[in-house]
């Protein structure tokens, strides 16, 4: 059942179920090797509910002011609480002495180390830091705003041709509580004919579908982009192919891209420069200026196929 700020600060026993059932799956999804140990997932729970009840919006009624907080979205208020269980996840498998998941150590700063001030994560854009490493992350913050709401439901819509990707997909949205979102896009596909699989179809191989269609998503939110920097990690993905040929093997797992081919379809070779130096600056390069050839291996690859950058 969804929920907005406002139904936990006025009627937190209706809505405390559906709080607590929203921030384990995402305790769960952080926790990575800790997902299945109850105690670590009960103190990432109890850490953001404290954090809640201290500020005054669980159950803080009209004996608290109201907050920031009380003031966003439904979207901007799961995206908010979404990160607060990220930030406390990640502390808990620091001091575990886990190695953090790929999908967070993309998306967390290497200076933010333990606790983030709760306040001070509303002001941070909600498209956090690049580059994603999880659509979800796109679809969080394209639900604040029109223009990148529009091109993720361009992208999301673009999957009906493969109808259990794009179930995968909405369902996911549904977890993540931006019912809005996956109900427009619905809406959008019925009124051209095309009707989604329901909820209650059984989806065989979820992960497989949902991991398919991520990848598209990923592809068609770049190929939308006019961020140079995104243009040009999309066309140097183009070359993944490569790294799977038995002469690229030989050559230690890498790929070497001339510049001058990523000056094409109207991209000139100062523009292409530009986009490196953006991607070297954030680490998604080893190139400098004056390189002729950009050297990739499949980690930086991998990476550069999850890179988006809003303008």
């Amino acid at each position: 059942m969804p929920f907005t700020a406002r139904d936990l600060r006025y009627e937190p026993e209706k809505s405390f179920p559906a709080l607590e059932a929203f921030l384990r799956q995402r305790a769960q999804r952080y926790l990575g090797p800790l997902q299945y140990d109850a105690e670590e997932v009960d103190l990432v729970v109890s850490h953001v509910v404290e954090r809640l009840v201290a500020l005054g919006l669980l159950g803080g009624g009209t004996r608290q002011p109201e907050t920031v907080l009380d003031q966003l979205s439904e979207a901007q208020f799961y995206a908010f609480l979404n990160n607060c269980v990220r930030h406390k996840a990640i502390d808990r498998l620091r001091r575990h002495h886990h190695q953090v998941t790929p999908f967070s150590a993309l998306e967390e700063s290497e200076e933010a180390q333990g606790e983030a001030d709760p306040l001070g994560e509303v002001t941070v854009s909600l498209w956090g830091i690049p580059p994603f490493a999880h659509p979800e992350d796109a679809a969080l913050a394209a639900a604040t705003q029109r223009e990148l709401r529009a091109l993720l439901k361009h992208c999301i819509k673009a999957l009906a041709s493969a109808p259990r990707q794009l179930r995968a997909v909405l369902q996911e949205l549904e977890t993540i509580g931006a019912l809005d979102l996956a109900r427009e896009v619905v809406e959008e596909l019925q009124a051209i004919a095309v009707t989604p699989l329901s909820a209650e179809t059984p989806l065989p191989h979820l992960s497989q579908h949902r991991d398919h269609a991520y990848k598209k998503l990923r592809s068609c939110l770049q190929s939308q982009s006019s961020n140079l920097a995104v243009v040009v990690a999309l066309r140097l993905t183009e070359y993944e192919t490569w790294l799977s040929s038995e002469r690229k093997k030989e050559a230690a797992g890498e790929v070497a891209v001339p510049i001058q081919e990523l000056a094409r379809a109207g991209l000139t070779l100062s523009e292409v420069k530009q986009g490196l130096r953006q991607l070297a600056f954030e680490g998604l390069l080893n190139w400098h200026e004056g390189d002729e050839i950009v050297h990739l291996d499949a980690a930086r690859l991998r990476r550069l196929a999850r890179y988006y950058r809003i303008e």
